[in-house]
Formats: structure tokens, sequence, C-alpha cells
């Protein structure tokens, strides 16, 4: 996957700041400032959630922007095969995250990989006429990660790995 999304990336030359190979990511929920003494808590939630969780294929396609094409700030590849499993697996972590007074999501949820950040206007619209499908790859757990905001961008460290059920 990653090899498949640099490739797309080095054939443009946009004003915007890519995510590193190694940040990419798809996000189930956004916790924001999290003490670490919760931390075992949503652990706990994660661990119950994955117990019934079975393994799926999942395919990343089309590039999109947010808040739209129009006026990009973020730029994505949505995801494709396994659309419906991504989407119930955050709702159950939305639901399970919902008594330990985490705020759902008002807005709806679109599984997504950002790929950049936008810095200034520009017409994106060669990148986003492109067509795009990953290869298909097995999602078989969670992360809970810790992400930490620097000048040179965000660090990301996995706190917890949750793996799911055999299929």
């Amino acid at each position: 996957m990653r090899r498949e999304v640099r490739e797309i990336v080095r054939k443009f030359d946009y004003p915007v700041k890519w995510v590193e190979e190694e940040n990419l990511h798809l996000t189930l929920k956004f916790l924001g400032e999290v003490k670490e003494e919760r931390v075992e808590e949503i652990s706990r939630v994660l661990r119950e959630i994955r117990r019934s969780e079975k393994r799926f294929e999942l395919s990343l396609e089309d590039i999109g922007a947010f808040p739209s094409e129009r006026s990009p700030r973020v730029i994505w590849i949505g995801v494709g095969k396994g659309r419906e499993e991504i989407i119930r697996l955050q709702e159950r972590i939305e639901e399970g995250l919902t008594p330990l007074g985490f705020k759902k999501e008002e807005r709806g949820f679109h599984p997504h990989l950002t790929i950049a950040r936008v810095k200034k206007r520009a017409d994106f619209k060669e990148l986003f006429d492109l067509s795009y499908k990953s290869r298909v790859f097995l999602v078989d757990s969670v992360t809970l990660f810790k992400s930490t905001l620097t000048p040179k961008g965000p660090i990301y460290e996995p706190l917890d790995r949750f793996p799911f059920s055999e299929p």
C-alpha cells in the first residue's frame, strides 16, 4: 500500500505537505487529549470489541478532499472493499467509548486515509480525476495510538494493539 501511495504522490508537484509514509493510518476515532490513567479503560473497551470482530479485506480507492474538491484542505484516498466492515467497526468503537465520556462524532464517518494537507490554493483537478484502486489487504487488528504534535509534524506511538478473532 505504501509504495502505491508514494507512486501517486510523486507524479504531482502540488503545494501540499504529504503525510510521511510511516504516519499513514485510518482513524476510527480521534480521542483528543487523554490523561494517561484513562488509557487502560479505553483499552478495556477495545479489547472487548475485538473479541467479536473478524478479520476482513480492505482496499483503498478514489482520491478526494475535505471539505470539498473545490476548496481542499485535506487530500485523502477512500475505502472501497471493506467499507461496510470498517464503518461497523467505527460505530462499535464510538458506542463503546461514549459511556466513558467521549462525545460521538457529529459528522458522519467517512473512512479514508489522509495523504496530504494543502498549503495553498491550486488546481488539483488532475489529481482528483485519477482513477486509483489499491491492492486488497487484510485488516486484522486495531491499534491505539498516542499522537504528539511537533513542529516537524505528528509522531505516532502505538500504545496497544487489539488483534481480531480468526475468520
